[in-house]
This record gives C-alpha cells, sequence and structure tokens, in this order.
C-alpha cells in the first residue's frame, strides 16, 4: 500500500520542483516591487540593484553616508533635567517654567 514506486518518486520531485520555483518566483517579484517602491519613494527612476544587494530585510535596513549624516544631523543630545525629570537639549536648554529650574535666565 504505502510501497514507493518510480512514478510515486517521479511525481513527489515534480511537486518539490514546483514547490520550489513558486516560491523564487514569488521572492523575484516581490523584491522587483521593492526596488520601484524604494524608485518612487526617492525619486529617482527605476535601475537594477546590485548584484552584491540581494534580496531580504538587510537591504531596508541599509542607508548611505548621505543618509545616515543627515539623521546625524538632526538629532540631538538630550538630557534630563535635575530638578523636575523631563528631558531637555543638552545645548539651548530654556526655562521650564517651575520653581528651582536650573535652565532659569
Amino acid at each position: 500500500m504505502f510501497g514507493l514506486s518510480f512514478s510515486k518518486l517521479l511525481v513527489l520531485a515534480a511537486v518539490i520542483a514546483g514547490v520550489f520555483f513558486f516560491f523564487k518566483m514569488v521572492t523575484k517579484l516581490e523584491r522587483a516591487r521593492r526596488e520601484v517602491a524604494r524608485g518612487e519613494m526617492r525619486g529617482e527612476s527605476r535601475k537594477a540593484a546590485p548584484r552584491g544587494e540581494g534580496g531580504g530585510l538587510g537591504g531596508i535596513f541599509r542607508r548611505d553616508k548621505a543618509e545616515k549624516q543627515a539623521a546625524a544631523e538632526e538629532t540631538q543630545e538630550m538630557r534630563a533635567c535635575p530638578t523636575c525629570g523631563t528631558y531637555v537639549p543638552a545645548r539651548g536648554a530654556r526655562d521650564c517654567g517651575r520653581e528651582l529650574c536650573p535652565y532659569g535666565a
């Protein structure tokens, strides 16, 4: 009843190959959609991805040097106020309006 025959092995191989190629096609389509979306967000024309930047989530989180530098310029160092505990910028902190505020004028 459960014996292995050549025809059963051939059908099994065809099913495995079909599943493999189906997922390969889905991955390729998803990568193409991601590239198009990335190009539209940046306002660039669609271009082929370099060979080294394969699929996966790593491409989403990668930034070039200009993006990293722009993000670093936008961030500020914050420190907790010793009186009230709220976070204020380390440079250019202002009076919070409470008594004993160390940043008052």
